[in-house]
């Protein structure tokens, strides 16, 4: 699913992560970790085909099989979470009843919030919009990026069990996080370094 090779990533004239190998097979989940600048961030960008700012032979699937949620949502701050929801779906070609986009939001705890205005609500609120898209991925590669900060215990049980059930169906699953995250399957946990 994702080989990657001898990778250095460039952050101007800084190089991050030299040389580093990376290898990940379908039904496998990945947690990368450390500090904040080491390059979790720009790495789940080169995994996404995102970004070619790197050195060193990335072979990646093709983008329509990844679904990335990075630090920003992509929303509307006019449109309500329901009606942003819709729109991303859209995006995708995936056109679920209203009462589907609701029981997602719903799943994810966002209450009568999920009817304001994006725009009013909380980072955690705003990043539960975000993570709705679960419910409808058909995406085989998941790349979250700083997915479970923010969250209430709440958030981050559903979340994790969302990501235990796309794994457990041979789905692929690479995130990072500062906190050790308990999933319902194994994790791989990678340390990166400065």
């Amino acid at each position: 699913m994702i080989h990657l090779n001898h990778i250095t990533l460039h952050r101007g004239d800084k190089a991050l992560l030299a040389n580093f190998e990376l290898q990940v097979a379908p039904g496998e989940a990945v947690q990368l970790s450390g500090p904040n600048g080491v390059g979790k961030s720009s790495l789940l960008r080169v995994c996404a085909g995102l970004s070619d700012d790197y050195e060193g032979e990335a072979i990646l699937p093709p983008k329509s099989d990844v679904l990335y949620i990075g630090h920003r949502y992509g929303l509307t701050e006019t449109l309500s979470a329901v009606e942003n929801l819709r729109y991303l779906l859209a995006l995708k070609d995936i056109h679920p009843a209203e009462s589907e986009l609701v029981g997602a939001l719903s799943e994810f705890k966002l209450g009568q919030a999920m009817f304001d205005r994006a725009g009013t609500l909380s980072e955690g609120q705003r990043k539960r919009i975000a993570l709705s898209r679960l419910r409808f991925s058909r995406e085989p590669l998941w790349l979250l990026d700083e997915a479970f900060s923010a969250l209430d215990q709440g958030g981050m049980q559903t979340l994790a069990e969302f990501c235990g059930r796309h794994v457990e169906a041979g789905g692929t699953l690479v995130f990072t996080s500062h906190q050790m995250t308990a999933l319902t399957v194994p994790v791989r946990t990678i340390a990166l370094q400065v």
